[in-house]
């Protein structure tokens, strides 16, 4: 799914979404709810299997330190929960 640039700054901003760490540690998610939203229509089984497609589809918009890969496929996985329950 292709979406176009946002034409402002605030525009581009509304994008970003914050996201806790474990460990409280708060980063900002560039198209958070989308890609949220696009991994729930995959309709994935298993933990392990949607936290990869996440974690693969966050890294496309924000840098993620490879030492930092399981914190946030950790609380990526903890916020898709939230949004859609427990789908494993």
């Amino acid at each position: 799914m292709q979406r176009e640039k946002p034409c402002c700054p605030a525009a581009a901003a509304r994008l970003v979404k914050k996201l806790v760490l474990p460990g409280g540690f708060e980063v900002g998610i560039v198209n958070l709810e989308n890609i949220l939203k696009e991994v729930a229509d995959l309709k994935l089984a298993g933990s392990e299997a949607i936290k990869k497609e996440l974690l693969q589809r966050v890294k496309i918009y924000n840098y993620v330190a490879p030492s930092a890969e399981s914190d946030y496929s950790k609380a990526l996985l903890n916020e898709y929960e939230k949004l859609f329950g427990k789908r494993v």
